[in-house]
């Protein structure tokens, strides 16, 4: 078994870029090699806006290539609850932007020729409580409804027409969400961001943020330094002192991952009938595809404190992949890993610029593979004076959230009322 992530082991060739060495001029310095900040610089650089990308390890190395792999319409929490929350012109604005994400990274892919197994089949989710698909069946009609947004209902009975499993009770499907292998989509971005005269420098971890006057930003590495006129920080879940404001608004909490072995394509036809990317309804949920070379590709929560924790962790998702599909019992485990996921208070991302000047985004919450792009290329066009003002994301007034020091214990505490709530739903 390895710890190294599928999409890490099945990457396309790929160089390995040199680390930043002495003194460098560029009109934005962007930290953080990973969706969000190679989209920002491959935006930045087709209007000829001279960029450079900091990566502390190599491009994807952080979520943008230890996730999923599912690009997913929507948010976490559902769209109705959303229009209550914000109101019914703010939801809708930011359903339109989930859909619009999508569309981007496919005009990204076909434009740039990426290599990188996109499958626009849809997502499946599914219903782990009867009870569960009675509020997916309202959700279907308030999309309907809100967005002439047509979906539609699996009932248990019909499930068979969709994975061969008995799991669980119904499912919600939309036609629009979709898969990739995130890490070569990253790695594609890249290559795009440098043909257009972009510069990435990997194991180049930026050390000091210093403001040398209103209209300069020097960002210094152990062996060299960037001067700029824009700065931006995209490093979500993995951010670090660097800069503590945009740290204490974010909380990463750890996903772990595991792959199969390669299976028969007709039991992969089974499993999963339309290829579609899946998710379920516990708050510890289960989220699961295949990969293009027929594996399972199978994740849910984690929190590893130790090798002995991991190794119970992934012994458990595995216990809970042949719960849902008692097919893949005798499978062998090829692979494992994990990440971390970044939320937000709100539980949605939030974009925009701090006083300081720096730009960021950050929070996806899961659906980072979908939004990030997306993100990266509103900033650009902020960075550019030409952004929408009104945008229902932006969080320019980022305030810190309160205890964040305190994030971890309540994280642990929050997932055994997760794990109970499951349980009695």
């Amino acid at each position: 078994m390895s710890d190294l992530s599928l999409w890490h082991a099945t990457a396309n060739e790929h160089p390995k870029r040199p680390s930043l060495e002495g003194e460098e001029t560029c009109d934005v310095v962007i930290i953080g090699g990973g969706f969000t900040g190679l989209s920002v610089a491959y935006h930045l650089q087709q209007r000829n806006v001279k960029t450079i990308v900091l990566e502390t390890h190599s491009v994807g190395w952080g979520a943008s290539g230890r996730n999923g792999g599912e690009v997913l319409i929507g948010y976490v929490e559902p769209m109705s609850a959303l229009a209550k929350k914000y109101g019914r012109e703010t939801a809708r604005q930011m359903f339109q932007m989930s859909m619009d994400c999508v569309d981007l990274i496919e005009n990204i892919i076909e434009k740039e020729d990426i290599k990188c197994d996109f499958f626009r089949n849809g997502n499946m989710l599914t219903a782990y409580k009867p009870s569960h698909l009675d509020g997916l069946k309202k959700e279907q009609q308030f999309l309907y409804d809100e967005y002439n947004f047509e979906t539609k209902i699996i009932e248990k009975e019909d499930m068979h027409t969709e994975m061969e499993s008995t799991y669980y009770h119904g499912a919600h499907i939309d036609d629009k969400s979709a898969i990739f292998h995130p890490l070569n989509y990253c790695l594609g971005l890249a290559d795009a961001v440098e043909k257009y005269g972009g510069t990435i420098y990997e194991n180049s971890e930026a050390l000091k943020i210093e403001h040398p006057s209103k209209d300069e930003v020097v960002v210094k590495t152990s062996n060299g330094s960037v001067k700029a006129k824009h700065i931006g920080i995209f490093v979500n879940a993995y951010t670090t002192d660097l800069h503590k404001l945009i740290k204490r608004a974010i909380v990463p909490v750890e996903s772990i991952v595991l792959a199969t072995e390669t299976l028969p394509e007709e039991l992969c036809k089974r499993l999963m009938v339309n290829n579609r990317a899946a998710c379920d309804t516990k708050n510890l949920l289960y989220y699961y595809r295949l990969s293009a070379d027929n594996r399972m590709v199978f994740g849910g929560s984690g929190r590893t404190t130790s090798k002995r924790d991991a190794a119970r962790l992934f012994i458990n998702l595995q216990k809970g992949m042949i719960d849902v599909f008692p097919a893949l019992k005798d499978a062998k485990v090829e692979y494992t890993w994990s990440g971390k996921v970044g939320f937000t208070i709100e539980k949605i991302p939030y974009i925009g610029q701090l006083d300081d000047g720096t730009h960021f985004a950050f929070g996806y919450a899961g659906h980072g593979a979908a939004m990030s792009t997306l993100l990266g290329k509103i900033v650009a066009s902020n960075i550019l004076n030409e952004g929408d003002k009104n945008n229902p994301l932006d969080r320019s007034n980022l305030k810190p959230i309160p205890f964040h020091s305190h994030n971890a214990k309540g994280l642990g505490i929050m997932k055994y009322y997760f794990k109970i709530k499951d349980y009695i739903s």
